[in-house]
């Protein structure tokens, strides 16, 4: 591999930062939206109430799940930028603490003692190198992507909404059982399909994987019209008829 291709795959790998976002983000939309619109059309058959309460479920998730990938991430952020400082003070207070851990990490990778000392005199020449090498081997701060929570946000809260349009989506043509079979149909394919691609990303198989997805839908649309279905016969004053 060319050392071009090298730096590719290492942009490849950090950009999957941003996969466990959209991965979460459209199956919660999907599969909260479907049970919902299932539970819902359970209990009424006002489509124009399914409809709404999709909408508002749609939203009000979206904004719900970006503001808590925001704040999770942003306070990952605040914790890894101080373990990073604290490392830097080691480093000034105790070098020579900080050479013998990271002797004894490159100890624990396999290397001989006469290695890990050739290593840690070189690396010690370069400030910059050493701490980045100590901050990673030793208090193991590597550099993955996570100092991006408004793009993580960002992530979330879109992912959630596409997850969610698309069982909504024949309600807008179609009305009862029908409405309720195209959207959990479609909600169980486009997750079929969000789980083969994370099988791709994890070298698992994609059928496997895109079927775990489908039935996670499918049970959750079945669930939720059954809760619908139960609300109905204890509250039957919930229901909303038709027109």
């Amino acid at each position: 591999m060319a050392l071009e291709g090298i730096q590719q795959k290492k942009q490849f790998i950090e950009s999957r930062a941003r996969i466990r976002e959209f991965v979460f983000g459209i199956q919660d939309g999907l599969i909260s939206t479907v049970g919902l619109l299932a539970g819902v059309q359970g209990a009424t058959e006002n489509t124009l109430v399914v409809v709404i309460a999709g909408l508002t479920a749609m939203f009000s998730g979206a904004i719900s799940m970006a503001a808590g990938s925001y704040l999770s991430s942003a306070a990952q952020k605040e914790i890894f930028d101080k373990e990073l400082r604290e490392s830097e003070k080691l480093l000034e207070r105790e070098p020579y603490m900080a050479a013998e851990g990271l002797l004894k990490a490159l100890g624990e990778e396999g290397l001989s003692k006469e290695q890990s000392y050739r290593m840690v005199k070189v690396l010690s020449q370069e400030r910059h190198v050493f701490m980045r090498t100590f901050q990673e081997k030793v208090l193991g701060l590597g550099s993955a992507e996570i100092n991006r929570p408004l793009q993580a946000a960002l992530v979330m809260g879109l992912s959630f909404i596409v997850g969610a349009i698309i069982p909504m989506a024949p309600y807008m043509i179609w009305s009862g059982l029908s409405a309720l079979s195209v959207s959990a149909l479609l909600g169980g394919i486009t997750l079929f399909g969000v789980g083969a691609f994370k099988g791709k990303l994890a070298g698992k198989s994609l059928f496997l994987a895109g079927l775990e997805f489908f039935l996670v839908a499918v049970s959750a649309a079945g669930l939720g019209y059954l809760i619908g279905l139960v609300v109905q016969y204890f509250f039957p004053g919930v229901s909303i008829p038709a027109g």
